[in-house]
């Protein structure tokens, strides 16, 4: 029962980062999974989000996002990489805060 709860609480997680995300860039839920340029930065900072802030495995994040761990490894690559911009580091780094707090993670 404790191994249901656990994935159950992950689910919540991932959906706690997309929804995050989705609400950064302007879109729904649904059109984070379509595959368009907006909805793939969207993705992939959630998908950092997911495995820097709440520390999900990098399998364990590509399962809740229907993808790969390669796949992971390379949006957290890119957010990273991308963090060279001031503006966009200070977006990540709010972004950072609002997941923190929802879901409870110290800083």
């Amino acid at each position: 029962m404790a191994e249901l709860t656990a994935k159950t609480d992950r689910k919540g997680e991932i959906g706690l980062a997309q929804a995050v995300a989705a609400h950064a860039y302007g879109l729904s839920l649904r059109d984070m999974e379509r595959r368009n340029r907006d909805a793939g930065r969207a993705r992939q900072v959630a998908m950092y989000l997911a495995h820097v802030v709440l520390r999900l495995g990098l399998r364990e994040t590509a399962r809740g996002f229907g993808r790969n761990h390669m796949a992971v490894a390379h949006a957290c690559r890119r957010v990273e990489e991308a963090r060279e911009d001031p503006a966009f580091d200070r977006t990540v780094e709010w972004l950072e805060t609002l997941v923190r707090r929802a879901a409870g993670v110290p800083a």
